[in-house]
């Protein structure tokens, strides 16, 4: 597949590494020569300096046989363009990040098809959504959602409250605990690997786990383990008056929220206090105790700090949980800090921006019957929502007897058959256009791709 991808940030990096990973001929383009240099350095692609936006650099791109374009810079205006451009060379998918909401209102009369648009990406409205989830789940690190909600992956941390340390998952799964939940991925404490969970694995206190499974299911295991959902938010502290910040907290005070926002920059507090209608907006130092105590840090359900600054996130997150958050979650940037997370132990949660975004456009650049697929923030893996191809080399045969066909590090998670779900046994039989949703670690991706993939007979 040809792809053209405009913009070399995180996002574009990212995307830019997975398909050519996959072998697929990847062009870049970057107005900035140093994120050209930092792209050449490290990945085997060609790179062109200048607009996205530009006819004459998108032909020297080669966008007549481009299968796919993606525009992600920091320019709603030249990702918009670059796939009208597109369209006009009939490119099949176009993909744009578009983050200004007032493009494709009523009352501007637009929408994204008007400039040839596939799909659209809004990362602030994606983080948004994400840290919703995060704070309606006590204790959860990372909630991924498929089949809208029914199926989710969910990480936590075993504390030590839990009544199940020291238990095997054959144990637990004898007392009916996990029947229809499975353990996807342990990351543990010391341990350089991801361990990929089976019967004889017993769970340790400080254990990062990662489940799948129905929401009910999900539910009744974190209430087992001592972890209770707060469907209601009843106070929220929110820190920096970003259009990330300012959308989560309108989101929140809809809902009926009592919403505390903290911003240093007296100008962007202003505008705060005058964009949202229920909002405490106060101006000062979030790292001081006397501005939180002032917001209440003590009462608060959850507190967000999405300065842009993840070295100051992640500070302002340790100082309101010192101070008696309940839950604190950072904005994350810098892909540099994910793997720092689990060992930050007042950092409950994070969301980052980028993978964010990869993961809703991931579903578009795989290859075969893939719906839609999840990065995870923690562990490097993917939960994959796939659909069993007419005579895949999966189709009618019991899970029992894939073992020597499915790579260890990829198991499946559950299955969506004519809108009934399954958690799959070993004696479960997976059946053409079942919706199967899988955990792969990044090198058996390819694998579980062929085998379920269309054949021809």
């Amino acid at each position: 597949m040809k792809a053209v991808i405009i913009g070399a940030g995180e996002v574009g990096f990212h995307t830019a590494k997975l398909l050519t990973a996959e072998k697929n001929d990847v062009v870049l383009i970057d107005e900035s020569e140093e994120a050209c240099q930092r792209v050449n350095e490290q990945l085997d692609l060609q790179t062109l300096c200048g607009s996205g936006a530009s006819p004459v650099l998108l032909k020297k791109a080669g966008i007549s046989d481009a299968q796919l374009i993606i525009a992600v810079t920091n320019s709603d205006e030249i990702n918009m363009l670059a796939c009208q451009i597109a369209e006009r060379y009939q490119v099949e998918t176009k993909i744009a990040r578009v983050s200004n909401p007032d493009y494709f209102t009523d009352e501007s009369g637009l929408t994204p098809q008007d400039f040839g648009i596939n799909l659209l990406v809004n990362p602030e409205r994606l983080c948004v959504e994400e840290f919703i989830r995060l704070l309606k789940t006590p204790e959860a690190r990372e909630i991924v959602e498929f089949e809208d909600g029914r199926i989710q992956l969910a990480a936590f941390r075993i504390r030590p409250r839990n009544p199940f340390i020291g238990k095997s998952l054959n144990e637990l799964d004898k007392s009916r605990v996990i029947s229809d939940v499975r353990f996807a991925a342990i990351k543990r404490r010391g341990a350089k690997d991801v361990i990929i969970p089976r019967g004889n694995d017993v769970l340790r206190q400080g254990d990062d786990v990662f489940v799948i499974g129905s929401a009910l299911a999900i539910e009744q295991l974190f209430r087992l383990f001592g972890i209770f959902i707060n469907p209601h938010l009843e106070r929220v502290i929110i820190v920096g008056a970003s259009t990330i910040g300012i959308e989560l907290a309108r989101t929140l005070e809809g809902n009926g929220t009592d919403v505390k926002l903290i911003e240093s920059d007296e100008k962007l507090a202003e505008l705060a206090s005058q964009t949202l209608k229920k909002t405490t907006v106060l101006h000062g130092n979030y790292l001081q105790f006397h501005l939180l105590e002032e917001a209440g840090i003590e009462e608060a359900n959850g507190f967000v700090s999405v300065t842009g600054d993840d070295e100051d996130d992640i500070m302002a997150c340790m100082t309101a949980k010192e101070h008696g958050a309940q839950r604190a979650l950072a904005l994350i940037q810098q892909p540099r800090y994910l793997p720092l997370l689990n060992r930050i132990p007042r950092l409950d949660g994070a969301v980052s921006r980028h993978l964010t975004v990869v993961s809703n456009l991931l579903r578009l650049i795989r290859r075969g019957n893939i719906v839609s697929v999840a990065s995870l923030h923690e562990i490097d893996a993917e939960v994959i929502e796939i659909i069993t191809g007419v005579n895949a080399k999966i189709a009618h045969k019991e899970i029992s007897t894939l073992r020597n066909k499915l790579p260890d590090n990829a198991f499946i998670g559950a299955i969506l058959r004519r809108e009934k779900l399954i958690i799959p046994h070993s004696d479960t039989v997976i059946q053409p256009a079942d919706r199967v949703i899988v955990f792969s670690m990044p090198d058996a991706i390819a694998v579980v791709e062929d085998m379920f993939a269309t054949r021809r007979v």
